[in-house]
Formats: C-alpha cells, structure tokens, sequence
C-alpha cells in the first residue's frame, strides 16, 4: 500500500496568519475564522510547517464520520481523509463507510528530532505507515497543554490548560474533546494510561472509561485484552519521557524506552488486525512533544525550539474484510 509522506511541510509566506490560512495552494490546517494569533499558529509559524498536532481530533471525528467539537479550529488532515476514501475505492467499499474501530497510541516526548539520529529505529514506523504528518504543538511544549490541544482540537486559550500545573486544577479541559464527539455518537471510549499523569488526570469526569495502571507496559498489555470491548482506545506511553527526564534524551536508557515505544506500537497494531480484522480502523502512533537536553545533562522540554515543538504523527489505515 503507498504511502503518502507529508513529512516535509508546505512553507508559509509573509501574510499566512494575516487572515488565519495557509497561503496559496496549501492545505488549510485551521479554521479561516481563527484568529492569527492564535496558539496553534504561533509554532506552524515558527517552524514554516503547514501542520498543528491539533488536527488529530478533527481528522479522527472525519474518519468515523461523527462531528467534531466546535470548539475545535483544527481541521482534518486531508491527505488522511483522501487516503481512505482511496482505500474504500480499491477495496470496493461504499462511500459512505467510516472508521468503526480506532486505536490511539500516545508515546510522551518521542518527537522528530529522535528520527534522523535514530533512523533505523524509525524506518520501519515510516515504511509501515500510509501517511506521515509532521506538524508543531502548542506553548509550553509539555505534556497536559499538548495533548490537550490534540484531543480538543483548540489552542490552550480555548481549551483551558495553560500551563503544566493546570492538569492538577478540577475539570482542566473546559471544552469538549474527541472522546466527548465519540461518546455522544454512541462509541464505547477508554483511556489507559499511567496512574496520575497528565492525560489520566487533565480527561476525568466524561461518558468513558478510565484504566490507571502503575507502568507503560502494563497499559499495553490491558489494551490488547480491552480491544474487543471498545470503539476507541487511548493508550498512553510515559515511559521516555520519564527516564529522558533523570539521564538525558540519548542516554541508553532512554533511547531503550524509545525503542519499546516503537515495539509497543507494533504489538499493538499486530494485536488490532487480528480482532478488529473484520472493521475498518484506524491505528496511530500519535506523540505530544519532543525534548533536549540541559547543561546539566536531564532532559526537558516546554519551549518553542524545534527539538520540543516538532513531531510527526503516523496514521495506519485498514478496511475491514
């Protein structure tokens, strides 16, 4: 199956964010109502790169065929839209079929400034994948304010955390988010992930399920058992940015939990061929933010240089039998 690489963004020009679009013969990554200023255009600015991370939560909700929340100035990604309407075409599928089953793997801190230092780890993450997009988070480059922007498809000053002590606030995400858009529409949601992080904390108190679990193993084995029991699956991976944060983003250590990432990731899809074989889905390795070392050594993270803001997300699509 060819994959459509969009690794190497469409540049902007001067008056990009002037009236909140891309420039001619782009593709629109926010809304044309979105004001310039906003916090998903600061870093796509920056970085002269056409794509925000934001766009998961519409380019999923389009997929499933289900409404994204209106709060949400992100818009699909087109060359995931257009793939599976190619693919449905091939395999002779109606038009009108959507993605029934999806699975979210979510691996902290491993952004693109890992690949071209690591090629051979990623190689296979590229080779397997049908579409690659690299595209910036949002400020500060951390872990609640990111994967709030993902799963809301808004910039921090609409969805509410801005900053990473927020995560500890009652309800941080003030907005509907895609598990909201899913639930509404009669899915079945579970977010699994390591027991009082950012994205087992910043989600609480919506229509689906919560699994807390003590390590990033641990939450990919309880997904691969849950996968008959959902329509979609958050599975969150802390395990890199954890240890990144002690040693340093290349200490063997580190670079250990990264590779277990990308395996994690394999297994999973391995795992989600097998029993959703018979549905259309979507498996996607999808990560918040990079990092960079400090004068001391420790990894951190949280600011608009490239090694934090830039990463790619992999979508891998399926029709089912």
């Amino acid at each position: 199956m060819k994959r459509i690489n969009f690794i190497l963004g469409v540049f902007f020009v001067g008056c990009l964010l002037g009236t909140g679009v891309l420039s001619a013969g782009t593709e629109s990554a926010i809304k044309p109502s979105a004001k310039p200023d906003n916090g998903l255009a600061i870093l796509m600015e920056k970085h002269s790169i056409s794509h925000t991370t934001a766009q998961v939560t519409p380019t999923v909700c389009a997929l499933a065929g289900i409404q994204a929340p209106e709060t949400a100035i992100a818009l699909p990604i087109r060359d995931v839209t257009d793939f599976w309407s190619n693919l449905k075409k091939k395999d002779g599928k109606p038009a009108e079929d959507v993605i029934e089953k999806a699975l979210i793997f979510c691996p902290d801190a491993t952004g693109n400034f890992l690949v071209p230092i690591y090629p051979d780890d990623w190689k296979p993450l590229f080779d397997s994948s049908d579409v690659v997009v690299k595209g910036t988070n949002v400020l500060p480059s951390v872990t609640p304010v990111c994967f709030g922007a993902i799963f809301t498809g808004a910039p921090p000053e609409i969805h509410g955390i801005r900053k990473y002590q927020d995560k500890y606030l009652p309800n941080p995400i003030k907005v509907k988010t895609l598990f909201d858009a899913f639930a509404e529409d009669g899915k079945k949601v579970i977010i699994i992930s390591q027991k009082n992080c950012s994205i087992d904390l910043i989600f609480r108190n919506r229509p689906i399920d919560y699994i807390s679990v003590k390590t990033s193993k641990e939450a990919v084995e309880t997904t691969k058992k849950l996968l008959n029991e959902y329509d979609l699956i958050i599975c969150y991976d802390g395990n890199y940015d954890s240890i990144m944060h002690g040693k340093g983003v290349h200490h063997p250590k580190s670079i250990d939990a990264m590779r277990d990432s990308i395996r994690w990731y394999f297994e999973l899809v391995e795992a989600a061929d097998s029993v959703w074989a018979e549905k259309n889905r979507l498996t996607a390795f999808i990560p918040d933010h990079g990092a960079h070392d400090t004068k001391e050594g420790k990894g951190t993270h949280g600011t608009s240089m490239a090694d934090d803001a830039i990463v790619n997300h992999f979508y891998r699509l399926r029709s089912g039998k």
